[in-house]
């Protein structure tokens, strides 16, 4: 029976991760689209966060709803506290499941509070209980890295991140996958729930906000050059730093110097002791370029805003995305990019100065040799604004698909 979308009572559930700046990104881009699409008589909407008393809490007319970042057991605060344990940073492994056996509540269950204020329909999901949950499910997987470059986990990753979409393809009602290279993993991955997938390529986040009037006061802040370029990616193995600083070392020794801005986390929960980035700031002092490679680490999203206008070039190195925030962000701002030559890439951004393979620093440097000369520092105003209203055509569009999906799930649920 087909669902009426006005009716629906929509909660969209806060993905902030700890160490995974995208999944906030991506939660908040998924209320603002819903919230653009839903006129004053279309679906409510709810949103379940654990931000609702922090300055973090996005403006929006969706109802907040607090869910508690972790619930202690009967008597479980008393033992941690006689052992000398520290507070409770997440579940117990096994721990949702037993609060189900034993009936036990919990602040931090969202399809609890999704039963509680009668939600028709939850997402974008990274996970689902092997059990009928009541809401309607919309789960989302954000790419199948584990599946083409398994060297970067632990066999114990590997294992959740398998068990995890196995989960999501049984349990959700409709998967969200961000590009048709993911699902193409999925149908590999889950062949008898391919019928589930549905391909939802996200826009920019940049498409609901307002810009600064300065751009440049950032790049002033933090005593950059006026022209300069851009990788903008948290320090994780796979998203490929060392790749660009081969790259560079390649033009430093030819005479030609291109001035490179990094941001993102500086961290990796992979990488403990974090080598990968240790790795990288001794070959940026190995090919002599300290004066040339600035290294700033995680900033605020004002400023990678304005750092992402300014630069005369941003690079995407990247071994594998699903669909890659950074070029999303870079195309609504209508920036010049370069990307590695994978599969998602090409489908996102044909449009790209060029590509370059993974594994070929002298690919890039010769990209970026060929087209540096003719590449201002931004913004440029107008291509900026042509992009911009482009940009917000696809966040309305985006919108009214996701209503529609969500109309289906409760429909078919």
């Amino acid at each position: 029976m087909e669902r009426n979308p006005s009716s629906l009572r929509i909660g969209v559930v806060d993905q902030t991760v700890s160490g995974w700046t995208a999944a906030a990104v991506y939660s908040r881009m998924t209320l603002r689209s819903l919230e653009a699409a839903c006129n004053t008589n279309g679906p409510q909407l709810y949103f379940l966060t654990d931000q609702i008393n922090g300055e973090q809490l996005p403006k929006s007319r969706a109802t907040p709803m607090q869910v508690a970042s972790t619930d202690y057991l009967p008597a479980e605060r008393q033992f941690r506290k006689l052992l000398g344990l520290p507070d409770k940073s997440s579940a117990l492994r096994g721990e949702p499941r037993l609060r189900k056996l034993l009936g036990l509540s919990a602040k931090s269950d969202i399809f609890g509070i999704a039963r509680e204020h009668k939600i028709d329909v939850l997402l974008p999901l990274l996970d689902i209980p092997p059990w009928k949950v009541g809401a309607a499910t919309i789960g989302w997987i954000p790419d199948f890295q584990h599946c083409h470059i398994p060297q970067f986990f632990t066999v114990d990753d590997l294992q959740k991140r398998i068990s995890t979409v196995r989960r999501l393809a049984e349990q959700a009602t409709i998967v969200m996958l961000s590009s048709n290279a993911s699902r193409d993993d999925f149908a590999a991955s889950a062949p008898a729930h391919v019928n589930k997938a549905r391909v939802v390529s996200f826009p920019s986040l940049l498409a609901f906000e307002e810009l600064a009037d300065d751009p440049a006061s950032t790049r002033i802040k933090f005593n950059l050059p006026e022209k300069f370029a851009l990788v903008a990616n948290q320090f994780w193995a796979h998203k490929n730093h060392a790749l660009v600083v081969s790259a560079l070392a390649e033009l430093h020794k030819g005479g030609v110097e291109v001035p490179l801005v990094m941001t993102g986390m500086p961290s990796d929960y992979r990488d403990p002791s974090n080598k990968n980035l240790s790795d990288l700031l001794q070959a940026i002092a190995t090919a002599g370029l300290q004066g040339k490679i600035i290294i700033l680490g995680l900033v605020s999203y004002a400023d990678l805003v304005n750092l992402m206008r300014t630069a005369a070039l941003i690079v995407q190195p990247s071994r594998f995305e699903g669909w890659s925030t950074v070029v999303q962000d870079a195309v609504a701002l209508g920036r010049p990019l370069v990307c590695s030559d994978i599969p998602v890439h090409r489908e996102q951004v044909p449009s790209a100065l060029g590509f370059f393979g993974c594994d070929e620093p002298k690919v890039l440097a010769e990209l970026i040799a060929n087209h540096w000369k003719n590449l201002p520092p931004g913004p440029d105003q107008k291509t900026e604004s042509r992009s911009l209203a482009s940009e917000r055509e696809f966040s309305l569009r985006h919108g009214r698909t996701l209503v529609e999906l969500c109309a289906e799930a409760a429909a078919s649920h």
